[in-house]
C-alpha cells in the first residue's frame, strides 16, 4: 500500500508460495526429511532437487518449460501436465485470496511477467478460480499478450489488467539514481 509491500509468496527463498516451474512451492517440512532419509541425500542434494526438479517440473517429467507444460496439459494423454496447470492456477488464486486478508481488499488484479503477459489461458483459470470474490474476467479482451488492457467486464468487483514489465528501465533509473547519488 502506498508503494510498500505488505506480503509475499516467497518465504526465506523463493521456494516457499507457488509452486514454480521447477521449484517446489510450499510443502510439509516434513517432506524433505522424509526424501532426504529415503534416498540417502546430503542437505545439498535435497536443495538441488527442490529447486531444480520439483515444481511442475517434478509433477510432469516433461522439458521444465511452463509453455510446453501448459500445452500438454490439453494433452488426453498428458494428465500429469493438467493436474500441475491447474495445481498452479489455483495457487495462485489462493495467494490473491490471501493477499486481500492482509490488504483489507482489492480493488484489482494486475497480470505481468512473462506467464502474467502472455499466458491467456493460465490468466483465465487463474480468474475462473476467483469468481467467487466478484472477478468477471472479459474473454474477447483477455485475448492479448504483452499489451496493457483491462481484461475485465465493466461490472466486475475486482478490476484485471495486463501490463507489460520494463525491468530494464527499472534497473536504469536505479543505477542512475545510484550513481547521482555518489557524486
Amino acid at each position: 500500500m502506498d508503494g510498500k509491500s505488505i506480503d509475499t509468496s516467497m518465504g526465506l527463498s523463493p521456494l516457499g508460495g507457488i509452486a514454480m516451474v521447477t521449484r517446489s512451492g510450499d510443502l510439509d517440512p516434513s517432506v524433505v526429511t522424509d526424501i532426504m532419509e529415503r534416498e540417502s541425500l546430503t542437505a545439498k542434494e535435497i536443495n538441488a532437487l527442490l529447486n531444480k526438479k520439483s515444481g511442475l517440473y517434478g509433477i510432469t517429467g516433461l522439458n521444465p518449460d511452463f509453455r510446453e507444460i501448459e500445452l500438454a496439459s490439453y494433452e488426453e494423454d498428458k494428465p500429469k501436465a493438467k493436474i500441475a496447470i491447474d495445481l498452479f492456477t489455483k495457487t495462485i488464486a489462493q495467494f490473491v485470496a490471501k493477499y486481500g486478508v492482509s490488504l483489507k481488499g482489492i480493488d484489482c488484479i494486475v497480470f505481468t511477467g512473462g506467464i502474467g503477459e502472455n499466458q491467456i489461458n493460465i490468466r483465465k483459470k487463474i480468474c475462473e478460480n476467483l469468481e467467487w470474490m466478484g472477478v468477471k474476467l472479459d474473454l474477447d479482451k483477455n485475448n492479448v499478450k504483452g499489451e496493457e488492457k483491462e481484461i475485465s467486464i465493466s461490472d466486475s468487483k475486482i478490476k484485471v489488467f495486463v501490463i507489460p514489465t520494463d525491468e530494464e528501465m527499472v534497473i536504469a533509473r536505479d543505477t542512475k539514481a545510484i550513481v547521482e547519488q555518489i557524486k
